[in-house]
């Protein structure tokens, strides 16, 4: 009777195992509510094989994660809401679903500034389109893998003066929706790279100021402006942590601060999401 209740038990451990070294692969999207601006993080288990895939037409990039295959991508924070497709290709088998982009309003600031500050100059607005168009050709080149785990706040510490996605209207005029966030702190202080990566641009813009942007790779991209000092120089590479500038307040600023956006894949999206993002 031991005898056969030991086998029982064996037969029963053993399609237990089965089903787990077998199990179908599973596709998880988070965060549950995704919005423009924000990140979306698709994560694949128990897929024994390659992933490839799609969101909205661009390439994902899948990392190992664990047991996991994780891609992040970014919704441009002015993607409009609705669904959009998903496209995976799991171990050779193909699988698709819809993603919804849900609203989401962001406040309004409306501020007065001298005209000076506000209507450009013929010279100035042409200066202006061709630094736009250089910032541009920045975002389409998706390099490999040089980011590892998650991202470091560059300014620690400190203070936000004014977040991502505010729609400002200066001189009753509206203006582009803020796409980064501006950080309080005194002129000099340090600016970290928030994690590994080459520089893809150091600049001097008119309205950015002395610039610097970081490749992290696969379509991730840094980029810290009104600088007083750059450290660093274009294709150098730089580690998390390094100081990469200082606070300033060149460019079209009213005082010193710094202003750190981040384009994923091109899209907008907020500093303070990817910083809080859990990627070690």
């Amino acid at each position: 009777m031991r005898y056969r209740t030991i086998v029982v038990e064996l037969v029963l451990a053993v399609a237990v195992l089965s089903s787990v070294a077998f199990a179908d692969p599973s596709v998880i999207v988070s965060p549950k509510k995704i919005v423009p601006g924000g990140i979306m993080v698709v994560t694949v288990k128990n897929g024994a094989g390659t992933v490839e895939g799609t969101y909205n037409g661009k390439t994902l990039h899948f990392n190992k994660a664990h047991d996991t295959l994780r891609a992040v991508t970014g919704i441009d924070l002015n993607a409009d809401s609705g669904t959009y497709p998903l496209e995976l290709k799991i171990d050779g088998k193909p699988s698709s679903r819809d993603v919804t982009i849900a609203k989401k309003k962001y406040p309004v600031q409306r501020l007065t500034l001298p005209d000076e500050m506000v209507i450009l100059s013929p010279e100035n607005e042409a200066r202006a389109e061709r630094e736009q168009k250089r910032m541009a050709a920045i975002w389409p080149v998706e390099s490999g893998l040089l980011w590892q785990g998650s991202f470091a706040n560059p300014l620690p510490g400190k203070k936000i003066s004014t977040h991502f996605g505010v729609r400002r209207i200066i001189n009753k005029i509206p203006k582009n929706p803020h796409s980064g966030v501006d950080v309080t702190a005194d002129e000099g202080e340090p600016v970290h790279a928030p994690n590994d990566a080459v520089v893809a641009l150091v600049d001097d813009q008119f309205f950015s100021g002395k610039s610097v942007v970081l490749d992290h790779g696969q379509g991730i991209y840094t980029m810290f402006f009104h600088l007083s000092k750059i450290n660093v120089t274009n294709g150098q590479k730089v580690k998390k942590g390094d100081v990469v500038a200082l606070v300033g307040a060149t460019g079209r600023a009213t005082g010193a601060h710094l202003h750190w956006g981040v384009r994923i894949q091109g899209a907008k999206v907020d500093p303070e999401a990817l910083m809080t993002l859990k990627l070690d």
